[in-house]
């Protein structure tokens, strides 16, 4: 913990139960004034998702030979190297797709000239193969965690700077979809390896 390790004669000590509870507490509070019109039950489900997840990211995301110093206002984050931040990033992904009602995108073409966020992001997704052979390989998660966290960077850059359903050519503007969808899977695949769910709302 931020104040010593862990010590039971010293009074440090962190019962799992209770940093979950008190990390979907503080989810509930800060979704339920960002969330519409969502029924009660699905609001916990989805504080849950988030709050296991922050728990989950925060440990995978250190390498396995180094002492984890936990920080639960830190591990809550939606900015940085955290679980909401790269669930943020699938959330955004299905927004966008719910949004454009991406179903029938055969109509797509990527001979235009790429902006260097979707070249970034293509990158990205095609370092997936690699990232979970050597997660596999070294026996270390943190490989995984890592990925992730570029992945979803790249995708907010993306998301951020390059226009999507606004894009009046109709080639141009499904392939983007098609980029948007291959980022949300492989978001959602990269967080399943680190036994994360990736909600579709937050």
């Amino acid at each position: 913990l931020p104040e010593g390790a862990i010590s039971s004669p010293r009074g440090r000590v962190a019962l799992f139960k209770e940093v979950y509870d008190e990390a979907v507490k503080r989810v509930l509070a800060v979704e339920s004034e960002k969330i519409g019109d969502i029924a009660e039950h699905e609001r916990v489900k989805i504080a849950q998702q988030i709050g296991l997840g922050a728990l989950v990211y925060s440990m995978l995301s250190v390498d396995n030979n180094k002492d984890i110093v936990f920080d639960i206002n830190e591990a809550l984050a939606f900015d940085g190297r955290t679980g909401p931040y790269i669930q943020n990033a699938h959330v955004r992904a299905n927004s966008i797709l719910k949004k454009a009602n991406a179903q029938n995108l055969v109509n797509a073409s990527f001979d235009y000239e790429l902006t260097k966020h979707e070249i970034e992001l293509i990158e990205q997704i095609s370092r997936f193969p690699n990232a979970v052979q050597q997660a596999a390989n070294e026996y270390r998660p943190l490989v995984m965690a890592a990925y992730a966290y570029d992945l979803a960077n790249a995708f907010h850059s993306f998301y951020h700077a390059v226009p999507v359903t606004q894009t009046e050519d109709e080639k141009t503007r499904n392939a983007r979809l098609q980029l948007v969808t291959a980022a949300k899977q492989t978001i959602a695949n990269a967080l399943r390896l680190l036994d994360i769910q990736a909600p579709d709302v937050m």
